[in-house]
């Protein structure tokens, strides 16, 4: 009896067995312990890489299938939208929305990643084409106004994106309730009179970007980079759309505040998302608010010696965070 492993050492095992070398309990303890070394790749299944093949050839037929129904509702909005009655472009747009939520149904407990990926892509489609029904009877049946219209989106996409991620916590389905929360955000602010102040219509915003970022921080928002990299991001992208208007350097001084909160966070823990963020923040806001208080006189100088210590503490931040990475390496 012959015993083997997947690889070039397996040929010399049955060789050494045939000459007597070895008894076949010697064989098969050598061949499980080859198996058994760290770095050694277990032998190829040709079963389960069938099994591969057929769930990514399932992938991609589910999002050409995807593509076809958008671009067939893409056709009726340009060539047939005006001449449907309410109640069809109800009808049409419930259709595309339950067709997208029965697809992903019978996927929703497959542990392939191909198929989780794809359920969800289905689900935004279905948090897209329930927000789409509501702004259809809102807009028609009900004749509301543009600002009520823009709340009732908002409100139906957080409604039906919460749950939806509740079930999947993963990143597509996140970004998707961010995105249903920004959009009723946005409608909840433009209600009442603010003025023409761009500081106080973005800082709802970048208070949204900040509790996410410490969501996503505290592990209640999984995945965690992505949670904390796009709460870093809007919050520091609201902040930059607040300083267009007459609060310029105060909201450049809370921008650099984050940015160098999240560099600081980085050179401390070696999160690299938190580096990557603050140090494009600091970047793009250190020369305004240089040139805002001082100038085209000493703005020049002084932006190149701030530059020069941003890179610094970047290249800091970049050897605390390759540190890290090799001793979760090590260790793992």
């Amino acid at each position: 009896m012959s015993v083997g492993i997947e690889g070039p050492l397996d040929d010399r095992i049955a060789e050494w067995q045939r000459a007597g070398l070895l008894t076949a309990d010697q064989a098969a303890a050598i061949a499980a312990h080859e198996r058994a070394r760290p770095g050694v790749d277990p032998p190829p299944d040709p079963d389960r890489r069938g099994r591969r093949d057929r769930t990514t050839a399932a992938e991609a037929i589910g999002y050409v299938g995807a593509a076809l129904v958008l671009g067939a509702v893409g056709l009726f909005l340009g060539e047939l939208w005006e001449e449907l009655t309410t109640w069809g472009q109800l009808a049409l747009a419930a259709l595309v929305t339950v067709l997208m939520a029965g697809a992903s149904w019978p996927l929703r407990r497959s542990t392939a990643p191909a198929m989780q990926r794809l359920v969800s892509v289905l689900h935004l489609g279905v948090v897209t084409g329930t927000a789409w029904c509501a702004f259809i009877v809102a807009e028609g049946p009900l004749g509301w106004r543009e600002e009520d219209l823009a709340l009732t989106v908002g409100v139906v996409a957080a409604l039906t994106a919460l749950p939806l991620y509740l079930t999947r916590r993963r990143a597509l389905p996140q970004l998707v309730l961010l995105v249903a929360l920004l959009t009723l955000l946005g409608a909840i602010v433009a209600r009442p009179d603010l003025g023409s102040e761009p500081f106080w219509y973005a800082l709802p915003f970048a208070a949204l970007g900040a509790v996410w970022l410490l969501l996503g921080e505290g592990g209640y928002l999984p995945p965690r980079p992505v949670a904390v990299t796009s709460g870093a991001v809007l919050a520091l992208v609201a902040l930059q759309c607040a300083a267009f208007g007459d609060l310029r350097v105060l909201a450049l001084v809370l921008a650099i505040a984050a940015a160098a909160a999240l560099v600081v966070a980085a050179v401390a823990g070696g999160g690299l998302h938190h580096l990557a963020v603050g140090a494009v923040g600091l970047f793009v806001l250190v020369p305004q608010l240089v040139f805002e208080l001082f100038g085209d006189a000493i703005g020049a100088p002084a932006t190149l010696l701030l530059v020069g210590m941003l890179l610094v503490l970047l290249a800091v931040g970049l050897g605390r965070a390759r540190r890290e990475v090799v001793t979760q390496g090590g260790a793992s």
